[in-house]
């Protein structure tokens, strides 16, 4: 769905007025509920998926295979309670950081408690251990988010679990920490006060999901943190997008509250149309299949799923 490039200028046309519609709904909008009761972040993990169906066997061993290697990485270096906090998000970012900085993998094979029966793959490098590290963080800030939004005890329990792995990631890890305590207040702030603008929201979530991809700076830096930032954006108006009809209803804070369900689309297909535009200036050869059908097809799987949903509903 994302490679609309003939009708980008009707799509920023929609865009625009999608973005000028909020401006006239603003009025509306102040007159409800101040912001979103919890921070709209919170729900915006597990989009960067792959799309089995399309994946050939070899490729889904070597996706299974990544996902293991993050979940021992995070057992390994933060006791076996932070395989909770396990996302794809996260093994997309093993994928893309294995490519750019590739290294013959050592590979074990072992059991573990969630799979006794059958033996697995998994190596631990320098990566995963980052890909581990920046999983607790942003587990630990979105339970924390949780809590003071919503004063959820079981959020503040949660994030207690994990408030010593965070101190010592931040010690490790200063910038990228610091730019997503940064990020989640101004993220904060924008909801609180019903910002419209879906720019504003959105770049600001491009901006955390850029720093966290920043493993080191270094020459490949500039266009993984462009790529990152656009896929950022992207995620944040598709959780935006599936949320929009029920946060209408529910008088809740969404920034797209101008827009169509129909307008919605167009608008993700220009996102993603960028950040493809980007991932391609990356020197990405390893995996490249298979990341690009996350990119290209896993991505829009929840998308998809609502949208059935709602021609199901529109024959009915």
């Amino acid at each position: 769905m994302y490679n609309l490039s003939s009708r980008q200028s009707n799509v920023c046309n929609t865009y625009e007025k999608a973005k000028a519609g909020a401006r006239e709904h603003s009025s509306f909008a102040h007159s409800k509920k101040t912001g979103k009761e919890t921070g709209r972040w919170q729900g915006m993990f597990g989009y960067v998926v792959a799309n089995f169906e399309k994946l050939s066997e070899e490729e889904k061993k070597r996706y299974q295979t990544c996902y293991c290697s993050l979940c021992r990485s995070l057992g390994s270096r933060h006791q076996t309670i932070s395989r909770i906090t396990l996302t794809y998000d996260m093994t997309f970012l093993i994928l893309i950081l294995s490519a750019l900085y590739p290294k013959e993998p050592d590979l074990q094979t072992e059991r573990c408690l969630i799979h006794p029966l059958k033996a697995h793959t998994y190596w631990q490098d320098e990566i995963t251990a980052y890909a581990a590290d920046m999983n607790v963080a942003l587990a630990y800030y979105n339970f924390l988010d949780d809590w003071q939004d919503e004063k959820k005890r079981s959020a503040l329990y949660k994030a207690k679990l994990f408030e010593q792995a965070n101190r010592e990631i931040a010690a490790l890890y200063p910038r990228q920490c610091q730019l997503i305590q940064d990020c989640l207040r101004e993220l904060s702030a924008l909801e609180k006060a019903n910002v419209l603008n879906p720019d504003l929201p959105a770049n600001c979530f491009g901006k955390l999901l850029a720093e966290v991809f920043i493993w080191r700076e270094d020459g490949f830096s500039p266009d993984l943190r462009a790529f990152a930032q656009a896929l950022g954006k992207f995620i944040y108006i598709m959780d935006a997008s599936l949320d929009l009809v029920e946060d209408i209803k529910k008088e809740r804070y969404n920034p797209l509250i101008a827009s169509t369900w129909e307008n919605t689309a167009e608008i993700l297909n220009l996102l993603m149309a960028d950040c493809m535009e980007k991932y391609q200036r990356l020197p990405i050869q390893q995996d490249k299949h298979l990341i690009e059908n996350i990119l290209y097809s896993g991505v829009w799987t929840r998308y998809e799923i609502a949208n059935r949903k709602i021609k199901e509903k529109q024959k009915q």
